[in-house]
């Protein structure tokens, strides 16, 4: 598996974690943009942190690939387990 698969599915699980986290935080009661905001930031500090973690080439660190790689399906999987953890939960 290569580093961009590695980085492309662990984002798709952390959607996954920080959906549950969002609704179990209840980060929704006073407005969603809550929510939204620690969505965004998760995402942005761990694309910083990620080449890191993979051990990825000092090249790539400055690529705008490791932003958009898993981009959309971050922001899908997170919404989508949102919403069915604040229903399970709620």
């Amino acid at each position: 598996m290569t580093p961009e698969d590695r980085l492309y599915w662990s984002k798709v699980f952390l959607g996954v974690f920080i959906g549950f986290l969002s609704a179990f935080l209840r980060l929704h009661e006073p407005t969603s943009i809550v929510a939204i905001i620690v969505a965004v930031s998760v995402y942005v500090v761990y694309s910083i942190v990620s080449p890191f973690i993979f051990r990825m080439p000092t090249g790539s660190v400055k690529t705008k690939k490791l932003y958009i790689t898993g981009l959309a399906s971050y922001f899908l999987v997170w919404l989508l387990s949102w919403m069915l953890f604040h229903n399970l939960l709620g």
